[in-house]
């Protein structure tokens, strides 16, 4: 066979020129392959990082709402106020004004007060926590209706949105912009026009409840509750925590350290675990492990610290003194003409210092000789009808006084057709109140307290019913009710006992279960007795049922036998966390944590307000009854009126002392509304 060579020859040249071919447009075909590929994926991560960019610029975006305050129509609405709690000090257009407890203060040139702006006129609230001078403005921050600022004649509110924050706790003016910082949203700034975040949105400022601010130099110092001090300094954040030696994280203030203390560092740090000093290098020294700070200002070269305990002192000398230096430690550290155990914060400017008390404001000049205090404002707290703003309760007695209950100072009572305290009653059992109840048919009051319950006689004599003497199932007494549990269906209105006085039966909710007391014999049952919970917050009785609001559902008994408990899997109860209760001629109000009002009928059908009123929250115990309207406490809505006749609901809320309304009692004239800071009086005439 011949082979031709020259064909084999040619056809593997064709072969291989077409296999080179082929790998050429292969490997032109790959190259655009992972062209593409690297393109797809530089698009896809610029895509997310633009999209990252966005939600970052979204979430750093913030959302003011700034409203026109205008004074309320007050008619038939007064309005009872504690302003001896004083918070901060600020001298604006030559007047010197005072945030307190009850709005704010303006003094005359002799310090008296000269005016004094509340609810009534415009401010969304009266609880006042600071103040600063910017851009020809008093700002002041509230303890939970944002900032407003103030021209001198009128008044602008800025509630912020976005992020949402409401609680503001230090305001610090700097040349050309204003630091806001909030307990529950971080820190803003202001230049007068725009509201930014630059220092929260720095990578690792990952803080929220900001108690101080301090601009110092290039850096900004930033105290929170629960986490420690921050530093922003050159645009990046730095964090001093217990780990680099501070007491605490819980930072109550921060001040530029006097010269007298230089060596202990530039910065004053204070917690509620003592003070230290802080350098540029944030080295910790140790200033004063005195607790419970609240405060810092440096005065004549001194620094004074406030304290929760009461009074002021002087950490100079006291440090001076430690140290051993004769001459330092001769200045006196004691601060004569405050009042005692009163918490103070401690404040210096124009010359003086100041010691802001819960009983006043007290000033000294800074070059005094000796160390004492003069009353400012005496007024403030010499005639204040009520001995706190937080009220948690309220009763009239068979003499036509009204008893007032307080979250952390006992019980008043005043009459209020003279204005007159005519006693106050504190201690260690009456404190911490839950609930007032008049007992009509024995002419007593009965106090719900977190130590049990007390009881006071028409003669002002007390007997004390608690877990260890009386045989209740907890001493944390939630409400107190009277029941006739052997009268028929209807004859209860409100837990009032029945007319006779007969087979009546004290029903005591408690942290811990239930407690019934007749004819001196206590009988409990809890959880383990079949309560849907321990935790039982009021109680209400119809005919012989009684119905008992825990967090867990709302529960039917008959005697102490559990025979139903409703809850939103089993009936229309809007909210399984039930905080009052009211009988209203056989149909029960159900007051709720987060699902407003709901009603059962005696048909056993239930009916929901929402579509009215919506959901909202419902006071412990804050639903009362006066034979037309009920009346309902929320926790930012104000009042709900609710005529039972007509099925009308009413809001009121514009001049309350507080939106947040915990206690309710009313006469022939006038409906009393007891809220987080301070009493209303409301004419019933107004109401429709």
């Amino acid at each position: 066979m011949k082979i031709d060579l020259k064909s084999l020859i040619s056809n593997a040249r064709r072969r291989a020129a077409r296999f080179t071919t082929k790998l050429k447009t292969d490997r032109r075909a790959a190259v655009i392959t992972a062209t593409v590929v690297i393109a797809l994926g530089v698009s896809v991560y610029f895509f997310i990082k633009w999209i990252n960019n966005r939600i970052r610029a979204e979430n750093d975006r913030v959302e003011v709402r700034i409203t026109k305050l205008r004074a309320p129509s007050t008619d038939g609405l007064t309005i009872y106020l504690n302003s001896s709690d004083v918070r901060a000090v600020a001298a604006f257009k030559g007047i010197r004004y005072l945030a307190t407890s009850g709005g704010l203060v303006a003094l005359d040139d002799g310090g008296s007060v000269k005016r004094r702006y509340t609810t009534s006129d415009g401010l969304p609230e009266n609880d006042l926590v600071s103040l600063a001078v910017f851009r020809d403005q008093l700002f002041i921050g509230t303890a939970a209706s944002g900032m407003i600022s103030f021209d001198g004649t009128s008044f602008t509110g800025y509630a912020f949105v976005k992020p949402k924050a409401a609680r503001v706790t230090a305001l610090v003016p700097t040349k050309s912009e204003l630091f806001i910082g909030t307990i529950d949203g971080g820190l803003f700034e202001y230049d007068g026009e725009t509201f930014t975040r630059r220092y929260n949105a720095t990578a690792g400022a990952d803080f929220n409840k900001v108690t101080s601010v301090l601009p110092f130099e290039s850096r900004v110092y930033i105290g929170t509750l629960d986490s420690g001090l921050y530093i922003w300094r050159e645009a990046h954040i730095e964090r001093v925590t217990t780990n680099e030696g501070l007491p605490s994280p819980h930072v109550t203030a921060l001040t530029a350290m006097p010269a007298s203390l230089s060596d202990n560092g530039s910065i004053a740090v204070a917690t509620d675990f003592g003070v230290v000093g802080l350098n540029d290098k944030n080295e910790v020294k140790l200033v004063s492990n005195r607790p419970n700070v609240t405060s810092l200002a440096v005065s004549a070269d001194h620094l004074w610290a406030g304290l929760f305990s009461g009074g002021v002192v002087d950490l100079t000398a006291e440090f001076a003194s430690r140290k051993g230096s004769a001459s330092a430690g001769s200045m006196l550290s004691d601060a004569p003409g405050l009042p005692p155990n009163a918490p103070a914060i401690v404040y210096a400017g124009e010359g003086s210092l100041w010691a802001l008390t819960t009983e006043g404001a007290f000033v000294r000049d800074e070059q005094s000789a000796g160390p004492g205090f003069q009353s400012i404002a005496t007024g403030l707290a010499a005639n204040k009808l009520l001995a706190a703003g937080h009220i948690t309760g309220l009763a009239f007695d068979g003499a036509g006084h009204l008893w007032i209950g307080y979250f952390d100072r006992g019980v008043d009572t005043v009459s209020l057709e003279t204005n007159e305290r005519l006693k106050h009653i504190e201690d260690d059992r009456v404190r911490e109140i839950n609930y007032l109840a008049f007992d009509s048919h024995d002419n007593r009051l009965l106090v719900a307290t977190s130590r049990g319950l007390v009881i006071f006689n028409s003669n002002g004599n007390r007997t004390e019913l608690t877990r260890e003497q009386s045989g209740l199932i907890d001493n944390s007494v939630t409400h107190v009710s009277l029941a006739d549990l052997a009268a028929p269906v209807g004859a209860m209105t409100n837990g009032a006992a029945s007319s006779d006085g007969q087979s009546r039966t004290l029903v005591l909710t408690t942290a811990g279960g239930l407690t019934e007391i007749y004819e001196g014999r206590p009988r409990s049952l809890n959880a383990f007795h079949g309560l849907a919970s321990n935790h039982l917050f009021a109680s209400a009785a119809i005919g012989p049922r009684l119905f008992v609001g825990s967090n867990a559902g709302l529960v039917e008994l008959d005697g102490l036998r559990v025979i139903r408990t409703y809850k939103v899997s089993n009936s229309r109860l809007s909210d399984e966390w039930v905080t009052a209760l009211a009988n209203v001629d056989g149909t029960l109000y159900i007051g709720t944590n987060e699902g407003g009002v709901d009603a059962l009928l005696p048909t056993g059908e239930w009916v929901s307000f929402a579509d009215q009123v919506g959901k909202f929250e419902v006071s412990q115990n804050a639903i009362h009854f006066d034979g037309e309207r009920l009346y309902v406490g929320t926790g930012e809505k104000g009042l709900l009126v609710y005529n039972v006749r007509a099925h009308h609901w009413t809001q009121v809320s514009a001049g309350l002392t507080s939106q947040t309304v915990i206690a309710i009692t009313s006469d022939d004239q006038f409906v009393y509304v007891g809220t987080m800071n301070g009493l209303a009086r409301i004419e019933k005439r107004v109401l429709g």
